[in-house]
């Protein structure tokens, strides 16, 4: 993807200054802009797919859709995009409306979800003036405490009748996982749980996340090395996730579930590498002056020993996409083929599907249930390994 000269025209609109290369084929900047138009036209389409899977009536209903942002660069592109999705609809009277929804989790455990001059939501202004077109929200992570879609009474520590404020409590907890790999995984869930709550709350039609197809590879073998295998067809995929929602704990016994409702959930950047969208940003300035400076280099890293599993994928995914392109789309495209086996059981924590033949003989001297605090609860296997070391 870097950039380097061409004697032969652009694929795609035959300029003969075609100075970049896409998917090994001579690409110009100007006069079309060509390889801008290539990222936008992946991400565009994409929207178009989820649009016609989620229409439920002859009637276009409003398209109201929630997207995370980690100032990261892929969820910075995907913010783009849906600005200008929704700056062209809303110039068209006959075209439903398209509301799109940017919601940030601030994961800064050290001030608390009261603070307002913090540097999420100082970074967040940035985007607001940048993208007028979508709403913005910053949640802190604290939050989390209260969502519905985690069976609080399988987390050790994290009981209501705890002491101190929900930041604290929180802190006190990921100090008391065994793991950098463990606390990264647990953030990530509840990142997502706070994503997915909020978007069973308004409601809204779908959940968009900003993965690439580097970020998808990533995810699949980091989600299969920490025992989530079985469920890594409903993670990667693009299509209609089941949430469960459950009650308050009731003393000795896990929480119930209350309900259950299916949730759309797609990539739209998914068909586009991490190389692409960063050469994209450089064509256009005033996005990557947005992102954060450690949130757009990949540094080198002399030693393993305190990365977390994502992590180390992340950057081998990274270091190879350059010269083995092919293999990383092909980790993407065979998770892809992979079939959704349908449970009637899903993970109290990941809300993935319980695997009830592999889950056990995986847990081994973990056994089939995790016993906490007299309660018997139902985990996946990854998740027992996140919470108990």
């Amino acid at each position: 993807m870097a950039e380097s000269q061409y004697s032969r025209p652009c694929k795609r609109c035959k300029a003969t200054d075609a100075p970049y290369r896409l998917r090994n084929d001579p690409t110009c900047r100007s006069p079309r802009n060509c390889y801008v138009e290539y990222v936008e036209g992946k991400a565009g389409r994409r929207l178009g797919a989820l649009a016609r899977d989620t229409r439920t009536s002859a009637k276009p209903a409003p398209r109201k859709y929630i997207a995370g942002l980690s100032f990261g660069p892929s969820s910075t592109v995907m913010t783009h995009v849906l600005d200008d999705s929704a700056k062209f609809h809303s110039s068209r009277r006959s075209s439903p409306a398209f509301e799109p929804l940017v919601m940030h989790v601030d994961t800064d455990l050290s001030h608390s979800a009261d603070e307002e001059d913090t540097l999420a939501h100082r970074l967040l202004a940035k985007y607001r003036e940048r993208f007028p077109n979508v709403s913005f929200e910053c949640v802190h992570l604290s939050k989390v405490l209260g969502v519905r879609t985690v069976d609080w009474s399988s987390l050790p520590g994290l009981e209501e009748e705890e002491d101190g404020n929900d930041t604290e409590r929180l802190r006190r907890f990921f100090d008391s996982l065994s793991s950098v790999t463990s606390k990264a995984d647990i953030l990530r869930l509840f990142i997502r749980h706070l994503l997915l709550d909020t978007a069973l709350d308004k409601p809204y039609t779908a959940l968009l996340l900003g993965h690439s197809t580097t970020a998808l590879a990533s995810l699949t073998l980091s989600e299969v090395a920490s025992g989530r295998g079985y469920a890594v067809p409903w993670q990667i995929n693009d299509g209609p996730y089941t949430v469960c929602t459950y009650g308050p704990s009731s003393g000795a016994s896990e929480s119930k579930e209350t309900s259950r409702a299916e949730m759309p959930i797609y990539y739209p950047l998914r068909e586009v590498f991490r190389n692409e969208i960063m050469l994209y940003l450089n064509l256009i300035p005033s996005l990557r002056e947005l992102i954060p400076a450690d949130s757009a280099a990949a540094g080198n890293v002399v030693s393993h020993k305190n990365l977390s599993i994502e992590e180390v994928m992340g950057r081998y995914f990274d270091g190879v996409e350059g010269p083995y392109s092919g293999i990383v789309a092909n980790v993407v495209r065979t998770t892809g083929k992979l079939e959704r086996v349908a449970g009637d059981s899903f993970c109290h924590i990941c809300g993935m599907p319980l695997d009830e033949q592999g889950d056990s003989r995986w847990a081994g001297e973990l056994g089939d249930d995790l016993e906490e605090h007299g309660h018997r609860v139902r985990l996946c296997y990854g998740c027992k390994r996140s919470i108990s070391g």
